[in-house]
């Protein structure tokens, strides 16, 4: 009789918080990205505006990753801050 052992597997991640207050691109490279408005200024990601304290969560399935440049652009006379979340595998 062989010897047949099963494993639970689990994949290492790392999350890491960056805040942009001006408008560019935001490189994902990760399997999920989480959006949050924590200014006093819309902001719209791609064609999804954001007002203040809104967030947009967009998740990957295990394994998956999202290569995607995605356009964030700010508008009004307060303060931009946005801030992202990814969840990055090791």
């Amino acid at each position: 009789m062989s010897n047949f052992q099963i494993k639970a597997g689990y994949i290492p991640f790392d999350v890491n918080f960056i805040t942009y207050d001006q408008n560019g691109f935001v490189t994902s490279n990760c399997n999920s990205i989480t959006f949050i408005n924590y200014g006093t200024n819309q902001v719209t990601i791609e064609s999804v505006v954001l007002q203040q304290n809104q967030s947009l969560a967009i998740d990957g399935n295990t394994g998956e990753i999202i290569n995607k440049q995605f356009l964030a652009t700010f508008s009004g006379a307060g303060t931009n801050n946005l801030v992202t979340i990814k969840k990055n595998y090791l």
